[in-house]
């Protein structure tokens, strides 16, 4: 006869996990627990390493791009300043080119030289222009012509047979250039401008006295010509010149008249651009504004 036999012991199968604060650390729960632990290393591995590293990344992005800005605010600087400097440059050539139209204390001091000149040029086909009306006079007239004497007596009695040209005279202001402030060109002129005055005679017969003034407008400093006063000069035998012919009958000298002469007397007025020194006077002189009234 068999008997089993079965010991009367509990045996636990199960594991054993430790335990604290009442809580059995089995794997699921340690897992959760070092899943938790590792994000929170993970928070403070970021919080104490990546984010100071993030904030100098963000704020050297800033300063690179502040930089970045001035320089380029910089170039554009420097451009608007050298675009100044040229369009300086373009208007003080401007000003140059529009001064040298203008009279100049030089040009002023060759103004008379200039003049005369320009008179003689007019005098310079006058012994061709003589030469040609004499052949159109009378042999009388022409055997006075043959000797200085002879033509001299024939200008005392009956005027020049050909006009010469001749600067009568050539006088300036003596008080000297003066600023324009009188708005005789205009009031955007006064304060400008100065204007050295001078006044002039000249005579001549017409074709000379027309081509004296279209050459003083070909002169090189600006001039203003004002008071122009035209006057005939009377002969010195108003019914011109005639010859007796042998029937009795009078004959008129058409192409052998002395010529008529003309006396033109203007006031010729060179502008001049002001110096430095004449605009500190005018500075100078000047009185300060008032101040507005509160």
């Amino acid at each position: 006869m068999t008997t089993d036999f079965m010991p009367d012991s509990d045996f636990d199968n199960s594991p054993s996990y430790p335990s604290a604060f009442g809580i059995t650390f089995t794997p699921t729960i340690s897992g959760v627990l070092l899943g938790l632990l590792g994000l929170g290393a993970a928070g403070a591995i970021a919080s104490y390493l990546v984010m100071p590293a993030w904030e100098a990344n963000q704020a050297l992005d800033a300063t690179v791009k502040e930089k970045t800005q001035q320089l380029q605010q910089q170039a554009a600087i420097r451009k608007q300043i050298q675009d100044a400097k040229d369009n300086l440059a373009k208007a003080k050539q401007k000003r140059d080119q529009v001064y040298g139209l203008f009279a100049s204390e030089k040009t002023l001091n060759t103004l008379l030289l200039d003049l005369n000149q320009l008179i003689e040029r007019n005098n310079a086909g006058l012994l061709a222009a003589r030469n040609t009306k004499l052949n159109a006079c009378p042999v009388y007239v022409q055997q006075l012509f043959a000797t200085p004497t002879g033509a001299e007596d024939f200008r005392e009695r009956f005027g020049d047979l050909v006009a010469e040209a001749k600067l009568k005279r050539f006088k300036p202001d003596e008080k000297g250039a003066a600023v324009i402030n009188d708005s005789s060109l205009g009031a955007p002129i006064n304060g400008k401008l100065k204007r050295q005055t001078i006044d002039i005679e000249i005579r001549g017969n017409f074709n000379q006295t027309q081509s004296i003034f279209r050459t003083i407008e070909r002169l090189q400093p600006l001039l203003l010509v004002r008071d122009l006063d035209v006057k005939v000069i009377d002969n010195k035998i108003s019914e011109g010149l005639y010859e007796i012919q042998p029937d009795g009958t009078i004959r008129y000298l058409t192409n052998c008249q002395p010529d008529n002469q003309i006396t033109t007397t203007f006031q010729m007025d060179a502008l001049l651009p002001l110096t430095d020194a004449d605009r500190k006077a005018l500075q100078a002189a000047t009185p300060p504004a008032a101040a507005p009234a509160k």
